[in-house]
């Protein structure tokens, strides 16, 4: 009977020991099965980034492609411009100055290089949504508000006619100054921006740099309190808000040669805008 009782013990042994074999084998085969689950995703996720990068990288070059062929006269109309330039006092002495001087060829070759640096930076922007005025919701907001430098972003309310007068206005700022992304957000459909913000005035524009809010215009107050105030007012105080950047007063040449002081301020691309007084006082508007 001893014996039989070591031989069953023996057997139960070896079934145990089966058991926990098949059982390893199993827990090994799912983790198994995991693991292959995770170089799976890691596989896609790997094609997907090389994907994105290879259409970044395409857009970039045909981006550059397009700005090298805006720019291919470039140097013929710079090279024109600064001869216009010197000879500007109506001199027709051709020995004044010389097409091959290094020091005219390097001013060229500089700008063309800055014209070539703003043309990208304003294919950055444009991807960025600049330069155009657009409804956000609210799920969007952070992330708008902090990948441009400077926003401006209109609280409005769908029924509120000075909301509208605001709308137009925008609409005529935005593509005149896109270094800064211009947004407008219905504040109904906006309610933890509304609290969290302190958004109690419609209409109401807030100014962003680097996503921190620094300033705001509150109803019409700051605009002179009509609703016919002049789009130019409104662009005056974006630029006081260091949303936009407007340059110093221009002059241009009027009929037989007299100079005209233009007392509006203007975009840095914007040379040829119309617009300010035939005045001829000299002062600021900053």
């Amino acid at each position: 009977r001893g014996s039989v009782a070591v031989e069953a013990l023996k057997e139960q042994t070896r079934a145990l020991a089966t058991v926990g074999t098949m059982a390893g084998m199993m827990q090994q085969a799912a983790l198994n099965d995991a693991m292959l689950g995770v170089t799976q995703d890691a596989v896609v996720r790997n094609v997907e980034r090389d994907l994105e990068a290879a259409a970044a990288q395409e857009a970039a070059r045909r981006a550059g492609v397009a700005g090298d062929e805006q720019l291919e006269h470039t140097e013929e109309a710079i090279a024109a411009a600064s001869l216009a330039e010197r000879g500007d006092d109506g001199d027709d002495d051709d020995d004044e100055f010389d097409e091959d001087d290094p020091a005219l060829r390097a001013l060229e070759q500089r700008r063309i290089a800055q014209m070539k640096a703003m043309h990208a930076k304003r294919m950055v922007n444009q991807a960025k949504g600049h330069g155009d005025y657009r409804e956000i919701v609210e799920e969007e907001f952070l992330k708008e508000c902090t990948s441009s430098a400077r926003v401006v972003v209109h609280f409005f309310h769908a029924d509120f006619a000075r909301c509208k007068i605001i709308d137009k206005h925008l609409r005529l700022i935005a593509p005149k100054h896109d270094t800064c992304k211009f947004l407008t957000i219905n504040a109904d459909k906006a309610p933890f921006f509304v609290t969290k913000l302190a958004i109690r005035t419609l209409p109401t524009l807030l100014i962003f740099h680097d996503g921190v809010c620094k300033d705001r215009i509150v109803g019409f107050e700051e605009l002179g309190g009509e609703d016919d105030f002049p789009t130019r007012m409104l662009e005056v105080r974006l630029h006081t808000a260091g949303a936009i950047l407007l340059s110093a007063k221009k002059k241009k040449k009027g009929a037989g040669g007299r100079e005209i002081a233009h007392n509006g301020t203007y975009s840095d691309d914007d040379d040829d805008s119309e617009g300010g007084s035939d005045d001829d006082d000299d002062d600021d508007e900053e």
